[in-house]
Formats: structure tokens, C-alpha cells, sequence
């Protein structure tokens, strides 16, 4: 029973740092995306404007990347988590679960009768 909560404590650790970035991507984006459209406003230069779509863009494709490694991570520590001891293998490889989470943000595949 150790092997197994050792490992699921590994995976854990891994879906907590993926929040983490995800959380600290949003705060950087907001306070980035604020002060462009700040100097747009003050120096009244559109350009700004159009600039600050650029890092929107980056920053909520970063952020779907943090969402989706989050997620497979998830399904990595439930399928650990049914896992009989002697199987417990200390994989972090996530492809073994990577055809169960969607590229969508709203697939509940676990809920379907």
C-alpha cells in the first residue's frame, strides 16, 4: 500500500504545480494585458490596443496547456488510483491515458450511461 500512495502523492505534487501555473499564467495576463491597454489609453496610440491581443492570445494558449496536462495527470492518478499494489510502476507517462481526456474543456466521459 506505500508503493501506491507514494506514487499517488507523486502525481499529486505534479497536478498542484500544473494549478499553480495555470493560476500565476491568468494573474501575469491580467497585469500584463492591464498595462497595454493603460498605455494605450494615456498616450491615446491604438496600437497598444492591438498589441495587447498578441499576449492574450499566448497567455490562454499556455493556459489550455497547463488545463490539459492538469487534466491528464487527473485521469494518470485515477487509473493508478484502481491499480493493484504489485502493478504500482512509479509512471508519469501520461499517453497511457491520453485517448480518455478530450481536447475539450467540457468532455465528462465518466458520467455516461
Amino acid at each position: 500500500m506505500e508503493n501506491k500512495r507514494a506514487h499517488l502523492e507523486m502525481i499529486q505534487a505534479v497536478v498542484n504545480r500544473m494549478s499553480l501555473n495555470s493560476f500565476l499564467l491568468k494573474g501575469w495576463s491580467v497585469v500584463l494585458i492591464s498595462a497595454l491597454f493603460a498605455l494605450a489609453a494615456g498616450d491615446s496610440q491604438a496600437l497598444f490596443v492591438y498589441i495587447a491581443y498578441f499576449p492574450a492570445i499566448a497567455f490562454w494558449m499556455l493556459d489550455a496547456y497547463f488545463l490539459r496536462q492538469e487534466r491528464l495527470f487527473r485521469k494518470l492518478y485515477d487509473r493508478v488510483r484502481h491499480l493493484a499494489e504489485i502493478d504500482v510502476d512509479f509512471s508519469m507517462d501520461t499517453f497511457i491515458v491520453d485517448g480518455e481526456v478530450g481536447a475539450g474543456a467540457t468532455q465528462h466521459n465518466s458520467y455516461a450511461s
